[in-house]
């Protein structure tokens, strides 16, 4: 890992050895952002001495401070848990990109929160191409991403593809309509090979593969077995630091994460266009060193207050605090989850404790209250599973720590163990106990889905539907039509002997 402002160069050995003499030499100057999370303004950030660093407006007067010619590149993720995502569906970030002149970009898994056709609109929008290779929507990369670029920088020919990866399920893709996510490693060979036809003399791969992705298909990988991919851009890792590594002969780099720096990457080439030098540099965004643009910041300013302004509106009432519980069912857990199961009209809707994060206090319920309350952007998916799933799933969810499982529309019996609680069977809000073998639906958070309890027995389900709608927003919803709400008092869960 390395600290900011610590430059890192290689030098090939020829040049080392002091063979390079006077040969004329040309420069690539490449600049990276990833994994912005909301930070579009500027702020006070603790680990660089409480400087004002970050956000858009500073990086438009730093990259116009710059001269010469460079090339800018970005990996997407804008949003984080940032109000603006779930009150804009997360156009909020339109005006701030348009105004930053990006050569091309990659789309991140959280880019996805709001569904293919909202994204589609925001990309559209947007003056610069994003690439995506390996995705396919009915069998063709999905408009209007592409697969591949080419730009020239004196007479250096940079080939330039990407790799996004989809929201991920223990491996398995999220169920976008009709999109999915092919081989990266047999895509990048792909790519690779096809640039280098098209004789350019340096390629960049801009990956979102991020942490999350199987080990046999990550970045690292990449580097070690595709040939031919100079540089790979990496973004979806949220660290705060930047890094460079170096596989074989791949260089590997992250920006950081929140805008607060930018990384830069600078590329020496002689006259036979063979590199001779490539350098790596962590630019801090500083606005005591840079300034910012007016008009972004008045706008970052405006945004804010208006944010600030919705969450002071007035949703409900409460005649009492309505206290969430980690441990065990919470009244507001049991609420939320009956908000889900009104919804969805299914059989069943489960919450997980751990994503409640704050009780609703007494008295006026705000908007920011409820992004408090839930302040994750997750979508609702609805799961068709046998029995013997359900059964199985609510049992290791009752024994996860400091995450008790939130249900609606089922009573849960089960006794206690020296070992934990043991589900003895599960009745539906019908009457029906719930057979080993039959089928039921029900609605859960994509986080749980993805392993939000710490396993991921939910995946066993016979079929998936991502509906792609915020889970916040149902609950929000909710709320609002009721003027007053009280505690529930009747609990789903229930010890026996």
């Amino acid at each position: 890992m390395w600290k900011r402002w610590k430059v890192y160069s290689i030098l090939f050995c020829a040049c080392l050895a002091g063979a390079c003499g006077n040969e004329e030499f040309q420069h690539v100057d490449i600049y990276f952002t990833a994994d912005t999370l909301g930070g579009y303004a500027s702020r006070l950030e603790p680990h660089v001495n409480n400087r004002e660093v970050g956000g858009y407006a500073i990086l438009k007067n730093f990259l116009q401070s710059l001269e010469g010619p460079y090339l800018l590149f970005d990996g997407g993720n804008w949003f984080g848990a940032a109000a603006e995502a779930p009150l804009t569906k997360g156009a909020f970030v339109t005006p701030f990109l348009k105004e930053i002149p990006y050569t091309a970009a990659v789309l991140s898994p959280n880019d996805f929160s709001y569904g293919w056709p909202t994204l589609r609109g925001l990309v559209r929008e947007l003056p610069y191409p994003f690439v995506a290779a390996n995705l396919r929507l009915e069998n063709s990369i999905p408009w209007p991403l592409h697969d591949y670029q080419i730009r020239t920088v004196g007479n250096i020919k940079i080939g330039i593809f990407g790799l996004a990866n989809l929201p991920q399920v223990h491996g398995k893709d999220v169920r976008l309509p009709g999109m999915r996510a092919e081989d990266p490693v047999q895509i990048a060979q792909k790519m690779s090979t096809l640039l280098h036809e098209k004789q350019v003399d340096y390629v960049i791969l801009l990956s979102s593969l991020g942490l999350q992705q199987e080990k046999e298909n990550n970045d690292t990988v990449l580097a070690q077995e595709v040939e031919g991919i100079n540089l790979i851009l990496q973004s979806n890792q949220d660290r705060e630091q930047f890094e460079t590594e170096k596989i074989n002969q791949t260089f590997l780099v992250y920006p950081g994460s929140h805008l607060d720096s930018i990384a830069h990457i600078r590329i020496s080439f002689d006259k036979n266009k063979k590199v001779l030098n490539t350098s790596f540099n962590d630019i801090l965004l500083a606005k005591d060193t840079y300034g910012e643009n007016n008009a972004l910041s008045v706008r970052a300013s405006s945004l804010r207050k208006e944010t600030a302004n919705k969450m002071k509106q007035k949703v409900t009432s409460t005649v009492e605090e309505i206290p969430n519980y980690l441990d065990k069912e919470s009244p507001l857990g049991i609420l939320l989850a009956q908000c889900l199961h009104k919804w969805a009209k299914l059989d069943g809707a489960i919450l997980n404790a751990a994503s409640i994060r704050q009780s609703l206090p007494k008295g006026d319920i705000i908007e920011y209250d409820v992004y408090k309350m839930y302040p994750y952007g997750d979508n609702i998916t609805l799961l068709t599973l046998k029995g013997s799933v359900l059964l199985k799933a609510l049992q290791m969810s009752v024994n996860t720590e400091d995450n008790f499982p939130q249900v609606a529309g089922m009573d849960v019996k089960y006794t206690r163990l020296d070992s934990g609680k043991l589900v003895q069977r599960i009745i539906l809000g019908n009457g029906r106990i719930v057979r080993p073998n039959d089928t039921y639906r029900i609605a859960v958070t994509d986080h749980i889905l993805a392993g939000g309890f710490g396993h991921d027995e939910f995946i066993n389900a016979l079929e998936f539907k991502n509906t792609f709608v915020d889970a916040r927003q149902i609950m929000r919803a909710c709320l609002l039509r009721q003027k007053q709400i009280a505690a529930p008092t009747y609990h789903h869960f229930q010890e026996i002997k």
